[in-house]
């Protein structure tokens, strides 16, 4: 009765050690596939960074290219304009000359109007607002005594990248930036990076 009572303990100690091997063997996989889905992950994230750094670049291409486009436009426009103008000078000198309720220049009856595009007008305009901004910001550095315009620029709401950045400048996490401005961590991440 011993022997047959050591023999089941000697089997069950041998299933207990195989049942241990067997999950020893499938710890190490899900190890293995974790290190894996870390580093696929990491691949992935370095992966769109560079494929947005690359999209910014490019965009930045475009806008200087459709600016210096648009110029060109514009002046070629402006001569054409001029030349019109000429030639119906120069065809019907006769022509009675109205004063423009605007601006108070003169413009002949038929004269075409010439016409810029709203997008080409909106970056112009927001550059020159840009532009302005950072002369009054020297000018309010450089006397050290708050005006009218610094208030003025206090009061304007900051962007969610300038947030961002002044967030990061006090020291808070990726993740307590994105959990106040109500954004994801991943956007937040990539914000800062772009803003290095």
């Amino acid at each position: 009765m011993t022997i047959i009572l050591i023999a089941v303990l000697f089997i069950l100690q041998l299933l207990s050690f195989y049942f241990l091997i067997i999950l020893n063997t499938k710890l190490a996989k899900f190890k293995d596939l974790e290190k894996k889905q870390e580093r696929l992950m990491r691949e992935m994230d370095d992966t769109i960074s560079v494929y947005l750094t690359e999209m910014k670049d490019e965009n930045d291409r475009l806008i200087q290219e459709l600016q210096r486009v648009s110029k060109s436009e514009t002046q070629t426009n402006a001569v054409k304009h001029e030349e019109q103008i000429e030639r119906q000078k120069e065809q019907s000198p006769s022509l009675t000359k109205e004063e423009s309720p605007v601006d108070g220049s003169t413009r002949l009856d038929n004269e075409p109007r010439f016409y810029v595009p709203k997008n080409i007008v909106a970056n112009a305009y927001s550059r020159q607002q840009q532009t302005e901004a950072k002369t009054e910001a020297k000018v309010v550095h450089s006397s050290q005594q708050p005006t009218n315009a610094t208030k003025k620029e206090e009061t304007k709401p900051l962007t969610i990248e300038q947030q961002a950045v002044e967030l990061a400048k006090q020291g808070k996490t990726a993740e307590e930036i994105a959990k106040q401005l109500q954004k994801g961590k991943t956007e937040i991440e990539l914000l800062l990076k772009f803003q290095h």
